[in-house]
């Protein structure tokens, strides 16, 4: 689930992102988001320990992470924090956006020759047999 904090003109200005999801986790999502932007601000939420999430929202690059049980008060005001600035020891968009896209350059470059040549075969639609 997607959770929307704030919409502005029917643009999403805060997705909050639910870290456990089942189909397609919320890091996942949001590593697909900061991809593709620099400028959408991501606040991650979790009823499970911010501890276990919190490197990974930030490698997925949230820009904050909050848990479940917080007040509306305790959420409005994340809410507003995190529109202004990253909870310490988070990434910026822009900082979380170039990380992602490096990586994903990196990670791209590391493929052997033989995977590449497999990859080709695939590609010419030979099976594994």
């Amino acid at each position: 689930m997607i959770t929307i904090g704030i919409v502005d003109n029917d643009r999403f200005a805060l997705p909050m992102l639910d870290m456990p999801l089942t189909d397609i986790p919320g890091p996942e999502i949001c590593r697909r988001v900061r991809a593709a932007s620099a400028d959408i601000v991501v606040l991650g939420i979790t009823s499970y320990s911010l501890d276990h999430y919190r490197q990974l929202a930030i490698d997925a690059g949230d820009q904050g992470l909050i848990a479940k049980s917080v007040t509306p008060k305790e959420l409005a005001e994340a809410m507003r924090n995190v529109l202004v600035r990253p909870f310490p020891g988070f990434p910026t968009t822009e900082q979380a956006h170039g990380s992602i896209v490096s990586a994903s350059a990196r990670r791209s470059r590391t493929l052997s020759k033989r995977e590449r040549e497999v990859l080709g075969l695939y590609a010419d639609n030979y099976s594994t047999a």
